[in-house]
């Protein structure tokens, strides 16, 4: 495959994503064309303008991370996390043999 080839399918993918043009005069020829412009200009028209609300945070980030309100704890949440996590793995492969018997 050449690069041309490649160029050209980068090309016309680009194109994909761009919206039709709406004031195009070829896109109106007979009204069964009008009508589907219509609908393409109403969904275009029902879009949101201008850049996106910022998201408020809420739950675990909001309580722990986000404002005046951060704090170490989920650091320390991890570190027990972790600690309970190896003490029941230890148990279950190396503690639980030795309950009643001495060490081998």
């Amino acid at each position: 495959m050449n690069f041309g080839t490649v160029a050209r399918r980068a090309y016309s993918t680009s194109r994909a994503a761009l919206p039709p043009t709406i004031g195009s005069t070829k896109a109106i020829g007979s009204p069964k064309d009008a009508a589907r412009m219509a609908k393409v200009v109403n969904f275009y028209k029902g879009l949101p303008n201008g850049p996106a609300p910022a998201s408020r945070s809420s739950g675990y980030q909001a309580r722990h991370f986000d404002g005046n309100n951060s704090s170490l704890t989920p650091l320390f949440q991890v570190i027990g996390a972790v600690f309970v996590l190896s003490y029941t793995i230890d148990y279950h492969f190396h503690l639980k043999h030795h309950k009643n018997v001495a060490h081998h």
